[in-house]
Order: C-alpha cells, then structure tokens, then sequence
C-alpha cells in the first residue's frame, strides 16, 4: 500500500489514517486537514455492512472498541482499560475505563458493551463478524459497570485483535438505530456532515477523554474515485492526503517534491477478481452434466 500526505499534520488519533506520516514542524499549526477516499461508504455503521470505507472513516475516530489494534499489528487497551484471560482461553474478563462517554452525553458502561455483542449475535444481524466471533461468545456478563465478562464456546486465540476491529465498536442503544447515518461514539471526533457523493466531515469533540492531545479540530474526507484526479488535487493542494495512492506512475513526482511524503506499507486487504456465470456471456458457456448410472454387463 501507498500512502502520502501533503506535509501537514495528521494526529495519532486518526488510528485509521495511520499510515500517513508525521508533518514536518513548521505546519504543526495547521488544525483541518482533507483527505482523499477511494470510495463512499453505503453507510457509517460498521456493525452492519461489511465496506471497508465505513471504518476507513468512523473507526478510532469516532467510533470505539475493547481494544485497539496498532500498525505494527499489536493489541492494547482503549474502551476496555485492562482484561485477564482465563487458562482454558475460554473467557476473557474487561474492566472498562471510567468517565467515558458518547458524544450525545450519554455515559458509556458494560451494558453498552452487552447490547452491542447482543446486537451482533442476534439471528438478525448483519455483521460480517457474526459467525467467526460474536456467535462463539456463548455468554456475556456484566457484574458491574465497569466490568464485563465474555465466555466463548471455543478458545480463539484471536479474540483480543477481533475485539479491535470496526465489527466489534460500541455502539449505544439509544443511537444504535441511527449509526448509519449519523455515528454517535467515544471517539476524538464527532460526525459532522455528510454531503452525499462529495464528502464526510468531522469534528473535534471537545468531550473526549484525552482532547488536548487532538491537535485537528476539522477532519474531511473526500471521495474521488479517479486515481488521476486525487493526484490532481494533491498537487492543486486542494487535498491534504491520499491514504490509497492507486497510481504508481505518479510515485517518483510525487517522492522529488518536496511538499510531500510518501510511505509505501502493507495492507490485510484482500482484492478477488472472478466471473460472474450468471450474466452474459459467460452464461452461454455454462455446460451441465448429468450423471449416468453405470451399465451392467451381460
């Protein structure tokens, strides 16, 4: 994966930007950024649909799990501020921090943690997590409001990075429902805006738990889909970053200037290029064939 950035300053706190690096010093003041997206998200819920530009904008930022996943792949603490596991690996125990709450005031506890794995597990649910992780947790207690403790039918060695991913965020029940369009969370930003087919906007929440570390008080995320015209726009300067850069052939300008770094990665994405035999042409040479039973001899 290729990402680069315009120099400016995009925080730690944008965990899902990062790739993208450090800005020098002399723009540290710069306190709205606008990045560039490949696709626009069908929604800006993560818990129920499966695209990964949900969580390429919502994730860390406004939306929070158990655990944190890090870039180099390590787990460590976020809502959940500690956790012991049992020996058989079958049951995990969460106390979770105190004083958080969702950007509507709401007070974030372990019956927040219970209704969104319920949530997942339910027959209903669309989460793409719901077979490989929710329907293994067999039972979900909550002692305390800061405690939560999860029993799984299977050991899953896994377990603390899949509580890290977008799939396992907590959500509120009072503003579950309307996560699709308007996210309520625990993150450093709070959604702002969502002008259909343009762009995302978010802002600084000036409730979040460690705000003073969150330098950006406006986050933007653009969608352009043309490989060309992100790279048009980022040597316009009307975008700061392009987290995906798809045009190899822009690379070496883009290295010689100045203005800009770029940091080649890797990335767990997965492309799949297959056919599809239900449409034309492709259909027509689709050939059934039947078993024949064996002849007997005479």
């Amino acid at each position: 994966m290729i990402s680069l950035c315009r120099v400016a300053p995009v925080i730690a706190a944008m965990a899902c930007m990062a790739a993208l690096v450090a800005p020098a010093q002399a723009q540290t003041n710069k306190t709205r950024v606008t990045l560039a997206m490949v696709l626009e998200p069908p929604g800006m819920d993560p818990t129920i649909a499966p695209a990964a530009a949900i969580g390429e904008i919502v994730h860390y930022n406004v939306l929070e799990g158990l655990t944190k996943i890090n870039v180099d792949g390590s787990v460590t603490p976020l809502l959940a501020e500690s956790w012991t596991m049992e020996p058989d690996g079958r049951s995990y125990t969460f106390k979770l921090r105190r004083g958080v709450k969702f950007h509507d005031g709401e007070a974030f506890d372990s019956s927040d943690v219970k209704f969104s794995f319920e949530r997942a597990k339910d027959e209903k649910s669309t989460n793409k997590a719901k077979k490989a992780v929710f329907d293994n947790i067999a039972r979900i207690d909550t002692p305390d409001a800061t405690t939560v403790i999860l029993t799984l039918n299977n050991a899953d060695g896994n377990f603390l990075f899949r509580m890290g991913e977008n799939t396992a965020v907590i959500l509120d029940p009072k503003s579950a429902a309307g996560a699709t369009t308007k996210p309520i969370g625990t993150g450093p930003f709070s959604f702002d805006d969502w002008k259909k087919g343009s762009s995302v906007t978010l802002a600084k929440w000036a409730g979040f738990r460690d705000a003073k570390s969150v330098r950006l008080q406006r986050v933007s995320f653009r969608f352009i889909n043309d490989p060309a015209a992100r790279v048009a726009a980022l040597l316009a300067g009307d975008i700061d970053g392009v987290p995906r850069l798809d045009a190899p052939q822009a690379v070496k300008q883009l290295q010689a200037d100045k203005r800009f770094v770029v940091a080649i990665g890797s990335t767990a994405g997965k492309g799949i290029m297959s056919i599809n035999n239900k449409k034309k042409p492709f259909l027509e040479h689709i050939f059934v064939f039947q078993k024949k039973e064996s002849y007997k001899k005479d």
